[in-house]
Formats: structure tokens, C-alpha cells, sequence
């Protein structure tokens, strides 16, 4: 273990990463890309590294801005940094790059590691990989889906909630701008809420954002659904399913979406915010991620 001082970078990366002096990694046996432990008052974080010679000075680190979050360090104070142990959930990801069905346990631990940030995007993109080739059964799907739900926030609204998803793939694609208010002035609860783009150039929180703000907190968006009626959300802010998020974040430089991933992603969204029926949009047509109206039958 050794002690180094926080220097903040304002950038956010969008992963859990640091910034190492070279000569300070190569005296603590860290290499970069390497899985390590940050201590600061009594909390502990894992990162992965960088290497640098011209960026910080010897004994010092550079914090970005998603640990700064975490763990609310300030500029110039000392941080632990030591080595992390592999997570059990690696090997679990190499025996479905081996074709193998994964059990409960074993992808509760890999989605359990992806939302707390142990997995870097190399081992994710593993992970992703292996569903893209060896694809995943009914239980497996299933228990990704209770996985992602059972990680992060949920909603219960009280009242019967209806839904609408779309499988994506269209840039663009405005039905749910139109759709949502139509439900809601029927008078039923309709709290939308959707992820990034993960195929395309554009999602459908992406074009509303254009329009209005879509990052709202749970009790922010339970307030405006029962008061509206219904909501268009970005599922990130709020908190629900948040290894999808990361998954997605990993899945769009890709251009990948494995099925089981995709129909897990869905239903997790819809059962997060208690969703009682849901009419799932699936376009078709070239260009689109279901190019033929039989594979659309299959999903």
C-alpha cells in the first residue's frame, strides 16, 4: 500500500478511473490497466489505472471526476492506494466465453460487480461478447433481468402502471414522444423511462432531452408521473438497473446488443418501476436491429 496526494482532474470518464506517476507504479508493482483499491476516511472504492510521466508529479494521483463523487475527495488530500484481488465473477464470464449456462449465483455476482464498478470495460466487453456468440437461455435472461432490478433502485407508484418499449435500433424514432401523452391523457399512469442510445445515433430520451430535461431522481419522477400522469425519464439518473447503464456504455462503441442482454435490459426497466403491462415495439426493416419479420416473431 502507499500513500499519494489527490490531484482532481475535471474530466468524467465515465468509469472508475486514476492516474499514476510511472516511477510510483513501478515501485508499488502496478501496471496500468490494473485493478486497485482506493482508501480515503474509512471508504474504499476500485479503480483502474493509468500511467503517466508528464502529467503529476512524483507521489501524487490523479482523481477523476467519478471518484471524486464516490468518495468525496478534495484536492491535495492523502489517499491509500493498493492492489485489488481478481473478482470470482471473471471466472464465471470466461466459462460463458466457453459456451456454458451460467447459474443464479454466478450472474448475480458478475451484474452484482458491474454495478459496483469492479469490472473494467475490457472484462465487460468479455462478458457482452460471449452473450453475442453464445447467447443466453430463458433462466439465464431471467435471472440477468431480477439481477439488474435486485442492484439498484425501484418504484412503486401505488397504481396499476402501464408501458411502452421499443427495442431500438431507428434513430430518432419519435412514436414514444406521441405515445406517452396519448396514454396519459386516457388516464392511465404511464412513467416512461428508457436508456441511451446503445445501436444508434439517437434514443428516445436522447431526441426528448431536445424538448425538456429527462435526469430526474426516483422521487422526482414518482412527483411528476401521479402528477401528469406520465413522464419520459432516462433510467441513469434514477438509479434503477444500473449495471444496464454500464452495460450499454460498454455495448455502443460495439454496435452490439445481444438478444438475452436486450430482452434482460427491457424487462429490468419495466419491473423496476412495477409496470403492469407493457406493449414492446419491435421495428423492422433494414437498417433497423430486426431486419426480418421472422426474427421479430422470435423475440
Amino acid at each position: 500500500m502507499i500513500k499519494l496526494k489527490a490531484r482532481l482532474i475535471s474530466i468524467p470518464v465515465g468509469k472508475r478511473l486514476v492516474l499514476l506517476h510511472e516511477e510510483d507504479a513501478k515501485r508499488s508493482g502496478i501496471l496500468s490497466h490494473n485493478r486497485v483499491k482506493i482508501n480515503y476516511r474509512k471508504q474504499t472504492a476500485t479503480a483502474f489505472t493509468e500511467t503517466t510521466t508528464t502529467y503529476l508529479q512524483l507521489g501524487e494521483i490523479g482523481i477523476t471526476k467519478e471518484l471524486q463523487k464516490e468518495l468525496k475527495i478534495k484536492d491535495g488530500s492523502l489517499v491509500s492506494v493498493s492492489s485489488a484481488t481478481i473478482p470470482e465473477s471473471i471466472k464465471h464470464i470466461h466459462k460463458k466465453m466457453r459456451g456454458q449456462t451460467l447459474t443464479k449465483g454466478e450472474i448475480y455476482n458478475i451484474i452484482n460487480d458491474v454495478a459496483n464498478h469492479k469490472l473494467s470495460e475490457i472484462e465487460i466487453t468479455e462478458f457482452l461478447m460471449a452473450e453475442e456468440f453464445h447467447g443466453l437461455n430463458m433462466d439465464e435472461i431471467e435471472y440477468l433481468t431480477r439481477a439488474m432490478v435486485d442492484t439498484g433502485t425501484t418504484i412503486d407508484f401505488g397504481r396499476p402502471c402501464y408501458d411502452k418499449h421499443s427495442v431500438g435500433g431507428v434513430p430518432g424514432n419519435k412514436v414514444t414522444l406521441l405515445i406517452v401523452p396519448i396514454v396519459a391523457a386516457a388516464g392511465l399512469l404511464i412513467p416512461k423511462t428508457s436508456s441511451r442510445a446503445v445501436t444508434s445515433s439517437s434514443s428516445t430520451v436522447d431526441t426528448m432531452e431536445v424538448l425538456a430535461d429527462v435526469e430526474f431522481t426516483a422521487s422526482e419522477l414518482e412527483e411528476i408521473a401521479l402528477k401528469t400522469g406520465g413522464a419520459i425519464a432516462w433510467g441513469g439518473k434514477l438509479g434503477i438497473a444500473p449495471a444496464d447503464d454500464i452495460l450499454i456504455r460498454v455495448e455502443y462503441p460495439l454496435s452490439i446488443d445481444p438478444t438475452g442482454q436486450m430482452l434482460a435490459s427491457i424487462m429490468a426497466k419495466k419491473l423496476a418501476v412495477g409496470a403492469d403491462c407493457v406493449v414492446i415495439d419491435i421495428p423492422v426493416g433494414q437498417g433497423a436491429k430486426v431486419e426480418k419479420i421472422e426474427d421479430a416473431r422470435k423475440l
